[in-house]
């Protein structure tokens, strides 16, 4: 078995292509190995992690993997995907060219632990809707992660754009790396060892990678992990894999977030609207805790987050952000006052989901909300506007939009106008896509 040999500054490494890159200085280390800082000839930057191949059961199997890999290429940019290998060799050992984080980009565990935070709420939110989009796609191009876990994410808490780093466990469904993950973030029934990894595992962990991000405390540590001395692995095994149960669960208050323990639980999970809760109590029901049945597929995620998005607005009493119900009165709460829109727009065009929009000033929709087939949840389509008794829906989009009254009568909305929104009306943004406008009681 070839033996790792850490790498010098100024040593000249060959890739599988003939160049050589030149090592400029280390970078960090992980427990599969060493990363540098690299140049090219021409000046150009990369890292390069540089394998304990020792560590390696298969190396030029694993090899083979990673040249697959770049071969078939990233799923989305989101991912540091490998570029180029180095050039093997039977006697040392290998590794992999990528991408320079940029600077600004932080670690997960970093938000984790509040050392860093959004700037606002809308970056959060786009940091999961990032996260879930990226993995939609990874998904759809046939690989699954198999080791999904806050080490793997570094995010940018001004914008919420994220990268997705050691990308090099990442597998085509049916295959397996040996790598089955990080405890607390396993499904249960990897834990158990019932299965290895797959597309629905990563749908487990997906899920748990959102609470902590939404949320801020782990989805399964509640009041039984409090009364744990150490978690040793036969607790652990317990908690995260034969006897899980979800700190929110509604059936079941045994292991409800603690006070002084789990705050940032007891304090986020009053904020949210009640729909995001429902997504998070079906992702961690029993049913799928144990028997791994109704997880939320990832463009389910997308949809419950664009929502999210959509319900972001202002207080306003105080002006703090909130996210508002639809249907019913939303506690502030930084100011305890009670917030209710005066109705919701509710979307047709995607009949197995409820896309709802509430009615409050400024409130924004975006080319999802536009179009049936778009994913884009940055581009501004519309914003709601108020003047003292009447809302309006200002036309940020290129589209002409119809409103239809009860009686059948219609009035067009040109780009750049403003729409009043008549309550029982309807809205056609184009290619049929129609929003009910909806008045709360």
């Amino acid at each position: 078995m070839a033996e790792f040999v850490p790498l010098k500054k100024n040593q000249r490494v060959e890739l599988s292509d003939g160049r050589t890159v030149t090592v400029t200085g280390k970078l960090g280390e992980g427990g599969q190995g060493i990363v540098y800082r690299v140049r090219f000839d021409n000046g150009e930057e990369r890292a390069l992690k540089w394998y304990f191949v020792n560590l390696i059961s298969e190396p030029r199997k694993f090899y083979n993997h990673l040249q697959s890999n770049i071969t078939v290429g990233t799923p989305a940019p989101e991912f540091v995907w490998p570029e180029q290998l180095t050039k093997w060799s039977d006697s040392e050992t290998f590794g992999y060219t990528m991408k320079i984080f940029p600077s600004g980009y932080e670690s997960f565990s970093k938000f984790l632990t509040a050392r860093v935070t959004f700037r606002n709420v809308t970056a959060m939110v786009d940091a999961a809707l990032n996260i879930v989009a990226a993995f939609r796609a990874l998904h759809n191009k046939g690989y699954n992660y198999q080791d999904l876990n806050d080490g793997n994410f570094s995010i940018n808490p001004a914008n919420g754009k994220v990268l997705i780093c050691d990308n090099d466990n990442v597998m085509g469904h049916g295959e397996y790396s040996g790598i089955v993950g990080k405890e607390g973030y396993k499904a249960p029934e990897v834990v158990r060892g019932d299965k290895q990894p797959d597309k629905l595992t990563d749908r487990y962990s997906l899920a748990t990678l959102l609470f902590l991000l939404l949320i801020g405390n782990h989805p399964l540590e509640g009041e039984r992990t409090s009364q744990i001395p150490a978690l040793t692995t036969k607790f652990e095994k317990m908690i995260y894999g034969t006897k899980p149960l979800f700190i929110f669960d509604p059936a079941d208050a045994s292991n409800r977030p603690v006070n002084g323990l789990h705050n940032n639980a007891i304090i986020m999970w009053k904020y949210f609207p009640s729909f995001v809760k429902d997504a998070f109590c079906r992702s961690f029901s029993q049913d799928s805790l144990l028997q791994s049945k109704g997880r939320l597929l990832e463009q389910d995620w997308f949809h419950v987050l664009v929502r999210l998005k959509s319900s972001t607005a202002r207080c306003p009493n105080c002006g703090s952000e909130i996210f508002l119900e639809s249907d019913r009165a939303t506690p502030c709460q930084a100011c305890k006052n009670s917030v209710k829109a005066v109705g919701y727009l509710k979307f047709a065009k995607r009949s197995n989901l409820d896309v709802t929009t509430p009615i409050f000033k400024g409130i924004t929709l975006y080319d999802y909300h536009m179009n049936s087939s778009s994913s884009d949840f940055t581009t501004v389509a519309a914003q709601i506007l108020e003047k003292p008794g009447k809302f309006g829906l200002q036309n940020k989009s290129p589209l002409r939009w119809t409103l239809t009254t009860p009686a059948g009568k219609n009035y067009i909305c040109q780009p750049g106008d403003t729409q009043l929104l008549p309550l029982n009306c309807k809205l056609d943004f184009g290619n049929n896509n129609i929003a009910q406008i909806v008045a709360n009681s």
